[in-house]
């Protein structure tokens, strides 16, 4: 069996309401004028007719149709090979997530020739559910608001959720009673049996200092939480390093290193409990299972980045013990929005992923959700 095309295409569906999930949260999310569905994907070919299918993140289709002429006449089955032959490409090298989605459909396309998910190829599941967060990105983080929300989500069986800190250190004392407040609601609403992380995504961590960033821990430090996420620019790591030795609450990072010699620097440098590399990221299954292996020499939890990958994380979770890889993310309103083109829906149920269905990832396109199809 050989790989014969490599077809990259833009699909647009139907209107869809807006979701203002980068608007400024502290006063709650502004909704976007509707507009259409719009995903980039990339399919792979085979000689015998089956395909494999994966989403692009918008600006890498591009790339990633010129990276695809490097798998034209290889064996699908041959994934280490071909990736190795993609790593060993100078520029390719230099961008891991155009590698990465290519792995994804590798995989994708492995599975369905096997005809078995991709989590069997990696070993077979070994446990039968793993326990989600809800990630609260585009909910309002006024602290009435947000904890209306965290009791709701709490009242659908998530045992752990995610919220994104408002105020960065510009805003000095200020800042840190406003992300207290936050969190003090939050754990009002659920009380003690959820756990709450929290996340400096959108409130430009690269201002905060270190000194700012301990008293913040410090508050947050009586609510339990249980990690504190990117508290810094990713690249700060010795930052990072320095505020988990004056903190009792583990500090998470790592969601922008792409590899496994760049996540043992993070591990051995960065003062990480917890590493979130991305499958769509961070080269696919291929480099995430090396990743894991690396992380777990050091007893470090890994716990993906998943507001986009979804499905191709939980495979690779499924075939790893939970003490490894502990959670996995469910972006309450992102993810349900990257599988709009897919024929069927795949969520958590009473706040844990159930075992996907299905060869390979087990998503396929639905036609009737396909408006229009632009061939890149």
């Amino acid at each position: 069996m050989k790989i014969t095309a490599v077809n990259v295409f833009h699909l647009e569906g139907r209107m869809q309401e807006g979701l203002a999930v980068f608007a400024s949260m502290r006063a709650g999310a502004e909704p976007r004028p509707p507009r259409p569905h719009a995903e980039n994907f990339v399919e792979i070919e085979t000689d015998e007719g089956l395909t494999g299918l994966q989403f692009i993140s918008h600006g890498d289709e591009h790339e990633v149709k010129e990276a695809g002429q490097f798998l034209i006449g290889e064996n699908p089955l041959h994934t280490e090979a071909i990736w190795e032959k993609m790593y060993s490409d100078v520029r390719l090298r230099q961008r891991l997530p155009i590698i990465a989605v290519l792995d994804l459909a590798i995989w994708d396309l492995v599975g369905k020739i096997r005809n078995a998910p991709v989590y069997e190829l990696l070993g077979g599941p070994v446990r039968e559910r793993i326990r989600a967060y809800a990630g609260m990105l585009g909910f309002s983080t006024e602290p009435a608001a947000a904890a209306e929300a965290s009791a709701e989500y709490a009242e659908k069986g998530f045992t752990a959720m995610k919220w994104y800190l408002p105020y960065n250190g510009s805003y000095g004392r200020e800042g840190i009673n406003g992300n207290l407040a936050l969190i003090k609601a939050v754990r009002e609403a659920v009380g003690t049996d959820v756990e709450i992380m929290c996340d400096w995504l959108l409130s430009n961590p690269r201002v905060n200092s270190i000194l700012w960033a301990t008293q913040m821990a410090r508050g947050l430090e009586d609510y339990g939480v249980t990690w504190i996420e990117e508290p810094f620019a990713f690249d700060e790591i010795d930052a990072h390093r320095k505020l988990a030795e004056s903190t009792s609450i583990p500090v998470a990072f790592g969601e922008h290193f792409y590899n496994r010699w760049q996540m043992r620097q993070v591990i051995e440098t960065g003062g990480a409990t917890i590493v979130q590399p991305d499958p769509i990221w961070a080269g696919g299954v291929t480099e995430m299972r090396k990743i894991i292996a690396v992380a777990s020499t050091y007893g470090v939890a890994v716990v993906p980045h998943g507001n986009e990958s979804g499905r191709n994380a939980l495979h690779i979770l499924f075939s790893q013990h939970e003490r490894n890889c502990p959670l996995a993310e469910w972006g309450v309103r992102i993810n349900p929005n990257t599988q709009h083109f897919f024929s069927d829906y795949y969520e958590p149920v009473d706040g844990y992923y159930p075992l996907p269905a299905g060869p390979g990832f087990g998503y396929a396109l639905d036609p009737d959700k396909i408006v229009s199809r632009t061939e890149i």
